[in-house]
């Protein structure tokens, strides 16, 4: 088992004192050991986060500034103000913005005037510019409310004010210090926030207003209508899935299987979902990325005004909008994804590879998913440039230990822009300092800090928290996060351990995503008594192995090629998850599970 102890690591269960603890709080030994092994190690909390009940979520009330911003809005919206909200132009700065306007929508007066901003992704500044103040006041906005921004956006708060426009700022990315001092800031990072949950996606925050506004108006249980709208933000942005998040994204994707919001009704017939049966995948491989493609590809107001009307012939022409853009989108990417694999061939003995091109052929919008793919194929950190005449908009993406972020701050002088994670990063330089970049990457020995210490997958990006850096905010697609390659259970008694029914208690866990991964579990010494080649090109493997007087059916991704590696008869190792078999019934009526594997070895 040398190999699988190289690349996966085993979970250490909790003792046997701990196991009677959680079985006498209720708490079954399979749900205390996945629990335990996710960090929720207290009896309450996994109580509560099997749970997943609104009534037990945080007090939106608790948040520094919302009772001021709650009533801030009350006077505008009763005074007939004019409102407008500034959103983001990924999933969660769209849906936090759509989220908003349906409830303030809801509450207005009739005649009361209601806007939005969404900056364009190449044309306009990031976040709140001057710029867009200057037409904002033209316009005759009065009280400005960001979704998913603002929190860095210091000297525009103070430029607002001389205009006379009033800022709320909602935001969950790190403010700097000095922050800005707008009307009110709920941010659950702002230095003096006591609330017990940091790590709210920008959707989340915007709910907890949504929700406290509604309470305010004695409409409370309007809010939860809203859920939908939450779920794909949280999914989409790759938010923890513990704690708060995991309720609402719970509960979000309760709601969004019920959903009576037009647009999401539209896109979700469109990629052919059926309703009842969506999983957070569907969120990080369908509706995600279609949101997504009307900034990289147009302007994300597209998705915007998907998400807020109610009118369902629109909704029907935005959504087959939304497709066509995110099918141009994939092609654009491959075809991207042809040309940075030929430069990557020539760098083969580069532990750091540059690629770059014309952006009529390299889009800004795409290199940051191609940045991320080719690191994923070829196991190592990649930069992918953007070329105008002069300069290069440039994505990075991290693979191993690379930090990514110190390599840039080390030669921060090469640079006009620069920021990001340790394992993603975005950054301006002059095409003349593009050898000198490859020069530093290539010689650059200071890994003090490994990529994973800081969360750098997130659609929006924390650019805030590092400081002395201009912010440039780092994407990539959404998608669920990467294996932890961490094993949660050993299985011993298949015949008891791997069952329906123990499917169907994993389930009450989900969804699951970052921080709270789909469990995995090793088999070792099953017979290996059938394989075969399936699929499209037959780049799948199915196989069918047994165990004592157990049988089990298994799918093996993209493993068909190397088929004559695992002969028929032999004994293996395999890991994997579990899914239930659709439709499939055994003699007894009993639904029946399957392997999902994610490695198998030839066993000795």
């Amino acid at each position: 088992m040398a190999s699988l102890a190289a690349s996966w690591g085993v979970h250490t269960p909790p003792g046997k004192a701990q196991f009677e603890e959680f079985g006498k709080a209720g708490i079954g030994p399979l749900h205390a050991q996945l629990l335990f092994n996710r960090g929720v190690t207290g009896a309450e909390a996994m109580q509560r986060f099997l749970a997943a009940r609104f009534e037990d979520i945080p007090d939106p009330l608790t948040l520094v500034d919302m009772g001021r911003a709650v009533e801030r809005i009350q006077r505008a919206l009763a005074d007939r103000e004019h409102i407008t909200l500034f959103g983001d132009f990924d999933a969660d700065g769209v849906t936090s913005a759509a989220l908003l306007m349906r409830a303030l929508r809801a509450l207005k007066q009739p005649d009361g005037p209601l806007d939005y901003v969404i900056p364009h992704r190449i044309e306009d500044a990031r976040g709140v510019s001057k710029e867009a103040l200057d037409r904002l006041q033209e316009r005759g906005t009065k009280l400005l409310i960001t979704t998913d921004c603002g929190s860095s956006d210091v000297a525009e708060v103070e430029y607002a004010k001389t205009l006379g426009i009033e800022i709320i700022v909602t935001d969950h990315h790190h403010p700097p210090e000095p922050r800005p001092r707008p009307f009110a800031m709920i941010n659950p990072w702002r230095e003096d926030s006591t609330y017990s949950e940091r790590y709210l996606c920008g959707a989340g925050i915007a709910f907890k207003l949504a929700q406290a506004l509604f309470r305010a108006y004695g409409r409370a249980g309007e809010a939860r209508q809203l859920l939908d709208l939450v779920a794909i933000g949280t999914i989409g942005d790759v938010a923890p899935l513990l704690g708060e998040n995991h309720t609402l994204a719970r509960l979000g994707l309760e709601q969004l299987n019920r959903t009576t919001n037009a647009g999401l009704k539209a896109l979700i017939q469109i990629v052919r979902l059926q309703p009842g049966k969506i999983r957070e995948r569907d969120i990080s491989y369908a509706l995600g990325p279609r949101i997504n493609a009307a900034g990289r590809m147009k302007h994300a107001s597209i998705a915007f005004e998907l998400l807020t009307t109610d009118d369902e012939a629109e909704a029907q022409a935005r959504a087959k909008e939304l497709e066509e853009l995110n099918q141009a989108r994939q092609q654009i990417t491959e075809e991207l994804m042809k040309l940075v694999r030929e430069q990557a061939q020539g760098q083969t003995a580069n532990p750091v590879v540059l690629v770059y091109g014309d952006k009529s052929a390299w889009p800004e919008g795409i290199i940051g998913l191609v940045a991320g793919r080719l690191s994923e194929e070829i196991k190592r950190t990649v930069f992918v440039l953007s070329q105008d005449d002069s300069t290069s908009r440039g994505s990075a993406r991290s693979y191993g230990d690379y930090n990514i972020i110190e390599a840039l701050r080390n030669r921060a002088d090469l640079f006009e822009r620069h920021g990001g994670h340790a394992q993603a990063a975005g950054f301006t330089i002059l095409n003349s300092n593009i050898e000198a970049l490859r020069e530093h990457l290539l010689g650059w020995q200071g890994n003090n800090a490994p990529a994973n210490s800081i969360r750098g997958e997130v659609e929006a990006g924390e650019t805030g928290e590092i400081p002395g850096l201009t912010v440039v905010v780092v994407e990539q697609e959404t998608s669920l996060p990467a294996m932890s390659h961490m094993v949660d259970i050993v299985i011993n008694k298949p015949e008891k351990q791997l069952t329906y029914d123990a499917y169907t208690k994993i389930d009450l866990l989900s969804p699951f995503g970052a921080s709270n991964p789909e469990p995995v579990f090793r088999l070792d010494g099953a017979r290996l008594t059938r394989i075969w080649a399936s699929g499209m090109e037959r780049r799948h493997l199915r196989v069918r192995l047994r165990y004592n007087e157990s049988q089990f059916d298994g799918t093996y991704l993209r493993k068909g090629p190397f088929i004559a590696m695992y002969p028929e008869g032999s004994l293996v190792n395999v890991i994997f998850c579990l899914e239930p078999t659709r439709d499939k019934f055994n003699g007894e009526g009993k639904q029946e599970i399957w392997l999902k594997i994610l490695h198998m070895e030839v066993a000795g």
